[in-house]
C-alpha cells in the first residue's frame, strides 16, 4: 500500500467526488509500462514481429503496453524503442503536425516527448532545451540511441531561450516541472518528496515558463502546456492566469478516451479510468504577434575532417565546426548566438588536432549510411559479445563500420591491419 499525504488525499477528494474510491484503488495497483517505438529505425510492423516479449498495442500512439522491464533490451540499446509511460504519450497526439514544422520543446529532459515529435518532423527542425546540465546530458543521451538527425539541444533558461528564439517556432511544448502527482505508483520517493506547498510554487514557475513560451511562439502557433500533476492549482490554474494576459484560445483536444474532469477542452488521465500514470493537456493557439526580434544566427565553418577520415560514409550534406566538435546540422537559422548548446544535430566526432575520433552519435544516426556493416539478430550470442564490448571474428578491409541488430543501427567498429576494434562506448555496455 502506498503511504499518501492526508493533504493530497484531501484535494484528490475534492476533485474527485464520487470517483475517489476507484482512483485509490487505483492507485495501489502496479503501474502500467510501456512502450514507445522509435519509428526512425523501425517500423511498427517490423518491430512487433520481431519482439520476443508480449506486446498489446496502445490506441492512440506508435506504442505498446508491456509487461516488464526492458531497459536493457538488446533493441533498447539498438534506439529501436523507448520505456514510456502511455499517458505521456498522449501529449504529443494533443495536436496534428504537417511534418515540416519548426517545433520547440522548452522543458525536455529525459526526452520521451522530444523523441516522439523528432519522429513527426521529417521535414522540420527540433530545438529541445533542458535547463539542468545534468539532465540534458540525459536528453542527450536518448537522442543519440534514437539516432534522431532533426535535433538541436540547448541547455539555458527559458528567459534566453525566448530572446534567441523569438517569434520562430510553429509549436511549443511546455511538459512543465510540476509536484509529480501522477508519478506516485512509480515508487514511494515520488510520493516522499511531495509536499502541500509544492502545487503553488510549481505553479508560479510554470506560469513563468509559459510566458517565456509565448515570446518564441509565431501568431497561429500552438502551445502544447502538460504537467504530470493532479494539481488543479498547477493545471487549470496556470491556464487560467496565462489567458488573462495574452490573447490565446484554447483548442479542443480529440481524445479516445475520457477525459476526466477539468476543462472542456483539455484531457486529464486518471489512473483509474486509463492504462498509465496522471496526465493533464491543454493545447492554446496564439491569436496576435509580438514585435520581439530573435537573435542572429551563429556563424559556423564547414568542416570536411569527418568524410576525409570515414571514407565508408556515403553522405552528401555539409558538416560544421562547433566547439570542436563536427556537427551535422538540420537547420542553420535555428543555431542562434548567445545560447548554451550542448548538441547542434549530430555530433560526427571530435577534433584532436589534425585527428577527427568519431562518435558514437555518427553510427546511431547514420548507420544505413555506411557500406561496411555487420547485421546480427538482436538474441544472438555475437550481439552480446558487441553489447560486453568485446571483438567479433569479421573479415573485413581495414576502415569504419556499423553493427546493426535486425537493421538497427547500435554503434560502429573499425578494422585497423586485419582486426576488429569495438567502438560502442564503454559507459553503455552492459
Amino acid at each position: 500500500m502506498i503511504r499518501l499525504n492526508d493533504k493530497f488525499l484531501t484535494n484528490m477528494h475534492e476533485l474527485l467526488g464520487g470517483e475517489f474510491e476507484d482512483f485509490l484503488k487505483a492507485m495501489n495497483k502496479p503501474e502500467q509500462k510501456a512502450i514507445y517505438v522509435n519509428k526512425n529505425k523501425i517500423s511498427l510492423k517490423d518491430f512487433a514481429s520481431i519482439a520476443d516479449f508480449k506486446l498489446e498495442k496502445i490506441p492512440y500512439e506508435d506504442g505498446f503496453y508491456v509487461s516488464e522491464k526492458l531497459g536493457k533490451h538488446p533493441l533498447h540499446h539498438a534506439g529501436a524503442f523507448y520505456v514510456q509511460d502511455a499517458s505521456a504519450m498522449f501529449t504529443v497526439n494533443s495536436i496534428k503536425f504537417n511534418g515540416d514544422e519548426a517545433v520547440l520543446d522548452m522543458c525536455a529532459a529525459p526526452g520521451g516527448k522530444t523523441i516522439q515529435i523528432a519522429n513527426r518532423l521529417p521535414r522540420g527542425v527540433l530545438v529541445s532545451n533542458e535547463i539542468e546540465k545534468p539532465r540534458a546530458k540525459v536528453l542527450y543521451s536518448n537522442v543519440e540511441r534514437m539516432g534522431l538527425r532533426n535535433v538541436i539541444i540547448s541547455s539555458d533558461t527559458p528567459e534566453n531561450i525566448a530572446k534567441a528564439y523569438a517569434n520562430s517556432f510553429d509549436v511549443c511544448l511546455v511538459d512543465a516541472p510540476c509536484s509529480g502527482e501522477g508519478m506516485f505508483r512509480r515508487g514511494e520517493e515520488y510520493v516522499a518528496a511531495w509536499n502541500e506547498n509544492l502545487p503553488l510554487m510549481n505553479a508560479q514557475r510554470q506560469l513563468q515558463i509559459l510566458n517565456e513560451a509565448d515570446k518564441c511562439l509565431k501568431e497561429g502557433g500552438k502551445i502544447i502546456y502538460s504537467t504530470c500533476t493532479y494539481s488543479k492549482l498547477e493545471n487549470e490554474g496556470v491556464i487560467s492566469e496565462f489567458l488573462k494576459t495574452h490573447k490565446y484560445k484554447l483548442e479542443n483536444i480529440a481524445a479516445p478516451f475520457n477525459r476526466g474532469i477539468g476543462i472542456p477542452e483539455a484531457v486529464r488521465i486518471y489512473p483509474h479510468k486509463n492504462r498509465g500514470e496522471g496526465q493533464f493537456v491543454a493545447v492554446l493557439v496564439k491569436l496576435a504577434a509580438n514585435t520581439m526580434c530573435s537573435n542572429p544566427n551563429l556563424r559556423l565553418k564547414e568542416d570536411f575532417s569527418c568524410k576525409s577520415t570515414i571514407k565508408e560514409l556515403d553522405l552528401t550534406a555539409k558538416l560544421y565546426e562547433y566547439n570542436n566538435s563536427v556537427f551535422f546540422v538540420p537547420n542553420l537559422d535555428f543555431v542562434k548566438k548567445g545560447v548554451n548548446y550542448i548538441s547542434l544535430g549530430v555530433n560526427m566526432g571530435e577534433k584532436v588536432g589534425k585527428i577527427f575520433k568519431p562518435n558514437h552519435f555518427l553510427f546511431s544516426a547514420f548507420g544505413n549510411f555506411f557500406h561496411k556493416y555487420i547485421d546480427l539478430p538482436y538474441n544472438s550470442e555475437e550481439a552480446k559479445k558487441y553489447l560486453h564490448g568485446e571483438q567479433l571474428e569479421v573479415h573485413e578491409t581495414d576502415g569504419y563500420g556499423v553493427v546493426k541488430f535486425n537493421r538497427c543501427a547500435v554503434g560502429g567498429f573499425k578494422i585497423s591491419a586485419g582486426a576488429f576494434k569495438n567502438l560502442y562506448p564503454k559507459g553503455l555496455r552492459n
